[in-house]
């Protein structure tokens, strides 16, 4: 009988060793292999300020957290908050991929193409495929120029072809690679994408008329024109 007691005795002893030790390395498991669960673009922070090299704080984490969803973009995925060569290489990477100027900082066309990306679901979510839209297109017209005004319900570039005559167009391939005139001349705002519009035209000869073609084009690159062939006549 007395050794069926210290055996039972043993045996409380060894199973209460197995229980802490099990506990324990549940715990040493847990807090090296803490496992996290995938972020989605739901959770992503829209980018609140322009970014560049040298940049510190909330809004480059949230740069790295989103550029780090696309291993093509950000292989090296490390959320840092700073704005070193890393981030900035993946930022010229972002910038080929969307047809922006490779500059490698955050401006004001990146930023808006970013934060666009983060409300649509992320770099998974459907293309933008619609072009601007035009409102209140309006011109003024002197002797020798032709200053052209309209805005768009998105960001947007501007351009203006025009012509002595009737003006034929290249509608290029499917993504609009190649789209322009084949002849006549164009006009440009400064290069920036905006949502008021302005080009203006110099050059003009007097009492002439001039057939145009007011053209916007969004970050996506999709194309819209206004009123293809409409014409003015100088004073």
């Amino acid at each position: 009988m007395k050794n069926i007691f210290q055996k039972a005795y043993l045996l409380r002893i060894y199973l209460g060793y197995f229980i802490l030790f099990t506990v324990i390395t549940i715990a040493v498991f847990a807090t090296t292999f803490t496992l996290t669960k995938p972020v989605h673009a739901a959770t992503y922070s829209q980018i609140t300020s322009q970014l560049s090299f040298g940049s510190r704080g909330e809004n480059v984490t949230n740069l790295q957290l989103f550029l780090a969803s696309n291993k093509d973009i950000y292989p090296e995925g490390m959320i840092t908050g700073y704005y070193g060569p890393l981030t900035q290489a993946a930022v010229v990477r972002f910038q080929n991929q969307y047809g922006i100027d490779p500059v490698g900082r955050v401006g004001p066309i990146t930023l808006q193409k970013i934060n666009t990306l983060i409300l649509g679901g992320g770099f998974g979510s459907i293309s933008d495929i619609s072009g601007p839209q035009f409102y209140s297109v309006n011109q003024t017209i002197t002797s020798t120029g032709a200053t052209f005004t309209w805005t768009t319900n998105e960001l947007a570039t501007a351009k203006i072809f025009y012509y002595n005559d009737w003006i034929t167009m290249n509608e290029g391939d499917i993504n609009s690679v190649g789209f322009g005139s084949t002849n006549g001349w164009t006009a440009t705002n400064d290069g920036l994408a905006r949502m008021s519009q302005q080009v203006i035209i110099t050059g003009l000869q007097p009492n002439t008329v001039y057939h145009y073609v007011l053209v916007s084009t969004d970050l996506a690159g999709n194309v819209s024109v206004w009123n293809p062939n409409t014409t003015f006549k100088t004073k």
